[in-house]
């Protein structure tokens, strides 16, 4: 379906002005949006295109996830002979376990039942931060593979890191690179790339300087955790904040994301702040693992691009935004904090994150942008417009179905079914794969 016209919709478009219509139209041509407002205009404007009937239904961009860590789908369920007592001891226990026991097709599963999982849930767009270390070289294919079997758009990245050895740290900065040329070459630009970069406690300043001359190279910024626990602390090894050791290795800079930014300081915010590094909150997962509170209003005052993932906990953004607004509330005892501040992280700051480091424009119902875009379930039973359209997502959207996901301009799930895909085989088989990574855990 090259050209058509969803009428019959109420639009949130999320530009600039929040601009909000009641009774609107939207039109598509290939993958990207060419106008949207009253469906006289837009008909008028757009002779021949197919009519779709949005059934009344609540039209907005497709939400965007700027954390994810797709393999974390095989921990679901997942036993520990122990109870781990710090964050350390949950990466040494758990994580640095289970990607070590990943293969090519665990990779591949791995990613895929949580792309039907975001799908479902009216995310388009992904950034992930992806390990395994016995089978770093094409991972990323496997992963990209797996995405495009849903339809997914993603940022994809492999985790370098010198826990493993020097062979495997090898492997992560040859996969990168080889990743960065991929996507250099793909003129589809559903898929993109940055470098990975594991927790900096776990990467030598050789391996750094070496991952920085590599994305140099190729334009791009890094990927990594910054400060998550507090075990990521530069200061007895370097004298310096691991913010400043990054920053004086160049790898921070407008294109780098820094996921968590939980344990940093005044002054290492003034240098994300300088830097241009863009930070990404994870609540869920912050909690989970029980590592702090990062305190994204402080960054967002200073100017800091702040914006919200969720760190594997879930594909669907959904549950951090609710979450990310309570824990600040619960924590600070101000029932006022956090309004204005989370909205921006998710309706502004997330694609920022994502349109800076794809290249791409996406997450805005406007002309120009890709034809990312979810019709949801929701019919208000108050009023809603451009200026409470946030308690409406809060506290109605949330927990509405997503009825059709539209990802560059494919209709990738309509009547909440995904197209061409068999999901109970899909998990099926799945379940088979993770069977073999758990006895290898």
């Amino acid at each position: 379906m090259k050209n058509y016209i969803i009428e019959n919709i109420s639009i949130f478009t999320n530009d600039e002005n929040n601009t909000f219509y009641q009774n609107g139209t939207l039109a598509v041509s290939a993958d990207k949006i060419i106008g949207a407002g009253g469906a006289a205009e837009i008909k008028a404007r757009n002779p021949g295109f197919e009519i779709i009937d949005g059934g009344g239904r609540f039209c907005m961009p497709g939400w965007i996830n700027t954390h994810m860590h797709l393999y974390s789908t095989f921990a679901r369920g997942l036993a520990l002979k122990k109870s781990p007592g710090s964050f350390k001891e949950i990466l040494e226990q758990l994580w640095w376990k289970l990607d070590k026991a990943l293969d090519s097709e665990a990779v591949y599963y791995s990613a895929a039942v949580p792309a039907v999982t975001a799908v479902k849930n009216g995310v388009t767009s992904i950034i992930d931060h992806h390990a395994s270390p016995f089978a770093a070289a094409g991972s990323l294919d496997r992963i990209q593979e797996a995405l495009q079997l849903i339809g997914l758009r993603a940022n994809l990245c492999y985790e370098t890191s010198d826990r493993d050895g020097r062979e495997k740290t090898q492997q992560g900065l040859d996969e990168n690179e080889r990743f960065i040329k991929k996507c250099a070459a793909d003129s589809s630009q559903l898929f993109s790339s940055s470098f990975g970069l594991h927790a900096a406690f776990t990467l030598s300043d050789e391996t750094l300087s070496r991952a920085k001359s590599i994305a140099d190279k190729h334009g791009k910024g890094f990927h990594l955790h910054l400060a998550e626990g507090r075990d990521d602390d530069a200061v007895p090894e370097y004298g310096v904040s691991t913010t400043r050791r990054l920053a004086g290795l160049g790898i921070l800079g407008n294109k780098t994301v820094a996921a968590h930014a939980v344990h940093i300081s005044e002054a290492d915010m003034d240098l994300i702040k300088e830097t241009g590094t863009m930070v990404v909150h994870n609540p869920q997962s912050n909690m989970n693992n029980a590592v702090g509170r990062a305190d994204i209003f402080r960054m967002l005052q200073k100017g800091i691009t702040a914006g919200l993932g969720t760190d594997g906990m879930s594909p669907s953004i959904i549950p951090d935004i609710r979450t990310a607004l309570l824990v600040h509330k619960h924590d600070l005892q101000n029932p006022s904090a956090g309004w204005n501040e989370i909205q921006k992280m998710v309706l502004q700051n997330n694609l920022k994150i994502f349109n800076n480091i794809s290249g791409q424009k996406t997450g805005r119902l406007q002309k120009g942008y890709k034809a990312d875009l979810i019709l949801i379930d929701y019919f208000p039973p108050t009023p809603i417009d451009s200026s409470n359209i946030f308690g409406h997502i809060l506290f109605g959207i949330a927990d509405a179905q997503v009825d059709t996901t539209i990802i560059d301009g494919r209709i990738v799930m309509k009547n909440k079914t995904i197209q061409n895909l068999d999901e109970a085989a899909l998990a099926e088989k799945s379940r088979e794969f993770a069977a073999e990574v758990w006895k290898k855990f």
